[in-house]
């Protein structure tokens, strides 16, 4: 009887911890994909731009199935990258409004300095006259309230501010 205790305890625990893994590993996730879609957002915005063209501006014959669906398969490529890109610019522009209510602009500026203007931790240091680690902290605490802006419940379950 004292042996079945015990056992429940560990597999209780055992799940816990499993629940807190993966919670934290989802976590990471939603901080990687906001990281990464800063970090291609130049290159979205230019495919986006770009890529100006239509399904019906193309005379597809009947019997290519093939072709159509490659056609197709193209065109919700550009519609989702035209979504995201329209998503992520939504969601800077609030994050940037929010900022200049707190009165810390310059955190976001280092975000955008870093992830848009590709520019270096040094160039943000001295363009924002700050401390050595002060931008990539002001870039982290951006890229957390950026990632509830860009993915909504989905950041505010995982606690990311």
């Amino acid at each position: 009887m004292k042996e079945e205790v015990i056992i429940d305890k560990v597999i209780k625990k055992a799940i816990k911890e499993f629940k807190e893994e993966e919670k934290e590993e989802k976590k990471k996730r939603v901080l990687h994909n906001t990281e990464l879609l800063l970090k291609n957002f130049n290159s979205l915005k230019i495919h986006s731009d770009k890529s100006r063209y239509d399904l019906s501006g193309f005379d597809i014959e009947e019997d290519d199935e093939d072709d159509r669906a490659y056609i197709l398969s193209i065109r919700r490529s550009k519609l989702r990258t035209l979504i995201m890109v329209s998503h992520i610019e939504m969601a800077m522009n609030e994050l940037k409004e929010n900022k200049i209510r707190e009165g810390s602009y310059e955190q976001y500026r280092a975000l955008e300095m870093y992830y848009i203007e590709k520019k270096s931790y040094g160039d943000i240091r001295d363009e924002l006259n700050c401390g050595q680690n002060t931008p990539t902290r002001w870039i982290n605490s951006c890229i957390k309230e950026l990632s509830i802006l860009l993915f909504g419940l989905d950041g505010v379950k995982f606690d990311l501010v």
